[in-house]
């Protein structure tokens, strides 16, 4: 019985862990390093199945079994986290304007190419929980923005070229409405 107890705590807990990382997924806050909390989340979750399931196997071969299983599953996602942040790159800070604790940043993808693709973010806070969120998400072979700045509290205007784009940035959660993606360089 006692067993059994302590198999449904830690499949209670891995459930929990489950619901974290699929809010982590939903990212609400747009936290910039949420990759990290939802990775580390999935990892916590396969070691805490691995716990329950081998609770509940009888001592000897099955539950060590269930544990190469469990150990298995781990070091693969282990390893599936460890591909996907050497495929990933960080971008390159161009130019970057202070209002507050906010912060308008003008980006380059990474590493640099023939034809760099420029981007506006809006990042707040910082460490872990630093939050970051797209406002202007500009094109292949286009020109970097001439000029970021915070018109007021909730608003952000960029100008490239005769183009001016303006997004109403929600405090809290740095939710941008709207996201500007032109479609060719020549074009507003």
């Amino acid at each position: 019985m006692r067993r059994v107890r302590s198999a449904l705590v830690l499949a209670a807990c891995a459930v929990i862990v489950i619901v974290v990382a699929g809010v982590a997924l939903a990212d609400p806050f747009h936290l910039r390093h949420i990759r990290w909390f939802t990775a580390s989340a999935v990892l916590l979750a396969v070691l805490l199945a691995t716990a329950a399931f081998s609770v509940l196997a009888p001592r000897g071969v099955l539950r060590l079994i269930v544990l190469a299983i469990g150990g298995l599953a781990a070091l693969g996602w282990i390893g599936i986290v460890m591909v996907a942040t050497r495929v990933t790159v960080e971008n390159r800070t161009v130019s970057e304007v202070a209002d507050g604790g906010r912060r308008l940043v003008v980006v380059e993808a990474a590493p640099p190419a023939a034809r760099p693709i420029y981007a506006v973010v809006v990042r707040s806070g910082g460490g872990m929980f630093e939050q970051e969120t797209v406002v202007y998400q500009g094109v292949e072979s286009g020109v970097p923005p001439s000029d970021i700045r915070f018109v007021d509290g909730d608003t952000v205007e960029v100008r490239t070229g005769p183009c001016v784009y303006r997004s109403e940035v929600e405090a809290v959660t740095l939710a941008v409405d709207p996201v500007y993606r032109p479609l060719r360089a020549d074009t507003c």
